[in-house]
């Protein structure tokens, strides 16, 4: 397959990928809302928490539940993380094991302004508790601290513990965000939200769940078709308009010039994968044409070589230019008239 035959079908294929480049990735942003909800499972999943001594541990990033307690004194630590350690051991990694769950947690999360969320957890026992206690845990990935690596995970930004009752309930509570964070933060934040026994630490249940994402584009069905519509309208114009161009390039003639043996201008008329008819060659001043060049037909794809005789124009004996501006009038198939511009040299006289 030559250049000419990729040319007619490449732009449409480019513009398929675009679009579905386009599609994927309108249909694939997160859905904004102001609030959003959850429940937990009648299984607590396996997660882990970690006490980092320095800035230098990794904290995997995957699909495992995982809270990264830094020392007070660092950057990320929070003021918790002493008494968390306590809790759990003095263990530099606490793994918590999956097992069934003596409650179920369901969970609202608004933003009541840029710096403040509003959440609602409600409590329903499957399980008789005692010493109950409700921890929110609001982490955050992918904290990048300057002229350190690696970037930190899962690192805890908040913590509030309320205690509860053997009943079931419901909590409210309104935080504020510190360390600067905000709304246009979300997409780097969720809550765990734990109940366990506040004296031996056993896990009741746990709901880890994301924080409401800021506007970020279109989100509705409506919103979505009709974004993409736009984009395939643009994307569809530029496709006819390199198409156009394409087709140009390959159906109008190509036209170069030359010099023979004795320095006597010649051009090369090549006709693209149209045929063409040539109508006229005019010469422009200091020159004009001692012979005209014929009307002809030239089938698609062959080339003539003319010969151009040309004279001063205005009877001088010697014109200071060797320039020849040609302008060339020709017809082609398909593609109407048009005027080729060629500029040929003569070899001075010896």
């Amino acid at each position: 397959m030559d250049t000419e035959e990729v040319g007619a079908w490449l732009p449409f294929f480019i513009a398929f990928i675009l679009l579905s480049l386009a599609g994927w990735g309108l249909w694939s942003i997160p859905e904004n809302s102001d609030f959003v909800e959850g429940e937990s499972e009648q299984t607590i999943p396996y997660f882990v928490e970690y006490f980092p001594s320095d800035m230098d541990e990794r904290v995997p990033d995957d699909d495992v539940i995982r809270i990264a307690w830094h020392p007070v004194e660092s950057e990320l630590g929070t003021l918790k993380t002493d008494d968390r350690y306590l809790e759990l051991g003095e263990l530099s990694v606490a793994e918590h094991v999956s097992k069934p769950a003596n409650a179920i947690l369901y969970s609202t999360i608004i933003w009541s302004s840029e710096q403040s969320l509003n959440i609602t957890v409600n409590i329903n026992l499957t399980s008789e508790i005692e010493n109950g206690i409700l921890r929110l845990i609001l982490i955050e990935d992918d904290v990048e601290m300057s002229g350190r690596t690696p970037t930190q995970h899962a690192v805890v930004r908040l913590y509030d513990p309320t205690p509860i009752s053997e009943g079931n309930g419901t909590i409210y509570r309104e935080l504020t965000l510190v360390n600067g964070l905000n709304i246009n933060d979300a997409h780097r934040l969720r809550f765990v939200i734990l109940l366990s026994d506040m004296m031996t630490e056993e896990n009741h249940a746990l709901l880890s769940m994301p924080v409401p994402l800021a506007n970020n584009g279109p989100v509705e069905m409506g919103q979505r078709v009709s974004t993409f519509m736009g984009l395939a309208v643009i994307i569809l114009s530029l496709t006819a308009i390199v198409r156009a161009e394409w087709k140009r390039e390959v159906m109008l003639p190509k036209l170069r010039g030359g010099r023979d043996a004795q320095g006597r201008p010649i051009a090369y008329l090549k006709a693209g994968r149209r045929g063409m008819h040539l109508r006229e060659v005019r010469v422009l001043a200091p020159w004009k044409l001692s012979k005209g060049v014929r009307a002809m037909d030239l089938p698609a794809r062959t080339e003539k070589k003319i010969q151009i005789h040309v004279k001063p124009s205005q009877g001088d004996d010697v014109v200071q230019t060797a320039h020849i501006e040609t302008e060339w009038s020709i017809e082609v198939e398909e593609m109407g008239s048009w005027v080729l511009d060629l500029t040929l040299h003569k070899a001075p006289p010896t």
